[in-house]
């Protein structure tokens, strides 16, 4: 029998809710990172949390991000938003060198094999999508967050505005 596959992403509306919405003062540590790699992913034309944690400097320009997905090894590049910008601005270090990693969930000198890469990956994983959890509750959203939904979020959003995502 069958049935109508579960809705996997929110309204443009409620990313912008998302963006605007304060974090409550006993809120958990992770709430702000991980509303940043929602709205990264979001705003990014959908990049998935692997690719997104695998991103280096070397990866990226002024205006773009170059990368191959993890999943399929397809050569991808996506315009970097202002608002892309700010949020690698926020995780920045001003002595990285060309192949650190650009947001804090790798350090080329500590996770160097498959293995680790893959261990740490999945542990702040399931951190990012427990907070993005406590943002579904906080913003009274009918469908839990997780970093796939901004995935499929950002395709929606694409498809509602007449854009061929085919």
């Amino acid at each position: 029998m069958w049935t109508a596959t579960r809705k996997r992403a929110i309204r443009k509306e409620d990313v912008q809710r998302l963006m605007q919405a304060e974090i409550p003062a006993d809120g958990s540590a992770y709430l702000d990172f991980a509303r940043d790699i929602f709205l990264f992913s979001y705003l990014s034309a959908g990049i998935n949390f692997k690719d997104i944690a695998t991103l280096r400097y070397c990866d990226m320009d002024e205006e773009r991000i170059y990368y191959a997905r993890h999943k399929t090894s397809k050569e991808m590049t996506c315009h970097l938003s202002e608002q892309s910008k700010a949020i690698i601005g926020k995780y920045a270090k001003s002595d990285h060198a060309d192949d650190d990693y650009i947001f804090p969930i790798l350090d080329r000198r500590i996770h160097k094999t498959e293995q680790q890469i893959y261990d740490r990956v999945r542990k702040v994983l399931k951190h990012v999508n427990k907070a993005l959890h406590e943002w579904s509750r906080l913003l009274g959203l009918k469908i839990e967050l997780t970093t796939y939904v901004a995935r499929h979020t950002f395709a929606t959003v694409l498809k509602r505005s007449g854009v061929n995502i085919a």
